[in-house]
């Protein structure tokens, strides 16, 4: 679908002049993190936490973090998205191997935009909930392939837009 100027819909999405403003707004919006304790979920050696935070749009998404109890400050993130959040999508795994693992969902009527303002906003907190740099948090793909919003997530980090 082309935009009034000729544009197609796929370039404006690799055109940082689109995220520009977008990325101001969000660095802009509060966070409003929320850490709620999950004992409940959690397993021997490992802490697990429920995270709430406002989009840019103030849209709640939720989260769920694994981490080893004996969490290391620094270590590396894993960041996917899931269609419905559940305990049984941590990746109990990476977590053993001392790494967190945060599965998140949003509202299902979101945009293509949104979820890839949501996924940054999602890994900024991550990053943030777990004193570590952008570097440390990987988006990682669901198991069937990536999805859009985390292609386009981890191209503006690797453009280093934002």
């Amino acid at each position: 679908m082309p935009s009034p100027d000729g544009a197609s819909f796929r370039e404006l999405l690799l055109d940082p002049a689109y995220w520009r403003p977008r990325l101001e707004r969000l660095g802009q919006a509060p966070r409003s993190l929320v850490v709620v304790p999950r004992p409940d979920l959690g397993r021997p050696g490992v802490e697990v936490v429920e995270l709430r935070v406002r989009a840019h749009d103030g849209a709640r998404l939720t989260g769920i973090l694994g981490r080893p109890s004996f969490w290391a400050q620094g270590d590396v993130v894993h960041v996917r998205v899931a269609d419905a959040l559940s305990c049984t999508e941590l990746d109990w795994h990476a977590i053993e191997e001392g790494e967190s693992d945060l599965v998140f969902s949003f509202p299902p009527e979101r945009s293509l935009e949104d979820r890839v303002l949501d996924v940054l906003r999602v890994a900024q907190s991550a990053a943030a909930l777990e004193s570590t740099s952008w570097q440390q948090v990987h988006l990682i793909p669901r198991r069937d392939a990536p999805k859009d919003e985390q292609v386009l997530a981890d191209l503006l980090r690797s453009k280093g837009w934002i």
